[in-house]
């Protein structure tokens, strides 16, 4: 497990959460009434032992454990890719330090595996339970004369070489910025895993020719126990 791994005792949330609850007691006696007010503090916190295994959103402009890969066609972006970039990934007013890519094949070869491009990739050590990954994603596209591109990208993630997720962006018109929230879950098994975020596209990119970039901030990944 990495140095930036922390524990959170509840799913989904780094805070302990307690529930308070206040009653009093009333004693009756001989006609007369002996009120007695009793303060009950009856906290009660659920524990889910979940841990965050890794959390990045590279406002410090650091990689922590993450490392980039390319497929075997694959570029994402040529010399001075993936990128540091100011850029509002998710739709909230703010822009954000995130990675910047322009993936897609080196080599157009509509027939042999198309998809091609590259990401990210990290090695995390697990006990038995759910791995919970999540990724601010956004795609935009600009060209002085095509009027949309028919590839924006294909995110996927994956566990251990398998796919357990995918969202594929499309077409995308010019000037537009598509965005997304990228969630997936899987079961995994006590041991060492490897998960990558992997962006492919079918068509080049090379540089100086117009392509989408794809934007990537928010990294999150958590273990929690089976239920």
């Amino acid at each position: 497990m990495q140095e930036s791994c922390r524990q959170s005792r509840c799913k989904g949330s780094e805070q302990f959460i307690g529930f308070f609850k206040y009653g009093h007691v009333v004693l009756f006696a001989l006609g007369r009434v002996l009120g007695i007010l009793m303060a009950l503090a009856i906290v009660g916190i659920e524990i889910c032992d979940a841990s965050i295994l890794n959390q990045t959103n590279f406002e410090d402009e650091e990689m922590t454990s993450w490392e980039f890969f390319v497929t075997s066609n694959g570029t994402v972006g040529g010399e001075g890719f993936p990128a540091m970039a100011l850029f509002e990934v998710a739709k909230d007013g703010l822009e954000s330090t995130s990675l910047k890519f322009k993936v897609g094949q080196v080599r157009y070869e509509p027939d042999n595996h198309p998809e091609q491009g590259g990401g990210l990739v990290l090695q995390v050590r697990t006990e038995v339970g759910v791995l919970e990954l999540s990724a601010q994603l956004a795609v935009t596209y600009s060209s002085p004369k095509d009027k949309r591109n028919l590839a924006g990208g294909l995110f996927e993630w994956l566990v251990d070489d398998q796919v357990i997720g995918s969202h594929d962006i499309g077409p995308i018109e010019n000037g537009r910025i598509l965005r997304h929230l990228f969630k997936a879950s899987h079961q995994v098994n006590e041991g060492n895993h490897t998960i990558r975020l992997r962006i492919t596209r079918p068509f080049t990119s090379h540089p100086g020719q117009q392509a989408p970039f794809q934007f990537v901030d928010d990294l999150f990944i958590q273990l929690s126990p089976n239920p």
